[in-house]
């Protein structure tokens, strides 16, 4: 018979109740960069959209599960 004498592993990144800050932080910084890419003009308020997409590819990424396969393994 085996018995399995290893430590358990924490129970997780975080509490239910608690916020994803990590994710809260990149809606933060789209909204942001598309409310000061609608107050200029031009170049940079192009630049601003452009920084604005990025961090909500950013803020998807944080939700999803990470499709890297094997990538991730470690032994």
């Amino acid at each position: 018979m085996l018995i399995d004498t290893r430590t358990p592993p924490p129970a997780g990144d975080r509490a239910a109740w608690e916020p994803n800050w990590r994710l809260w932080t990149w809606v933060a910084l789209t909204i942001g960069a598309f409310v000061a890419a609608d107050a200029t003009a031009g170049l940079v308020a192009y630049l601003l959209v452009c920084a604005g997409l990025a961090f909500a590819c950013r803020a998807i990424v944080t939700v999803t599960p990470s499709l890297d396969g094997l990538r991730e393994y470690r032994q």
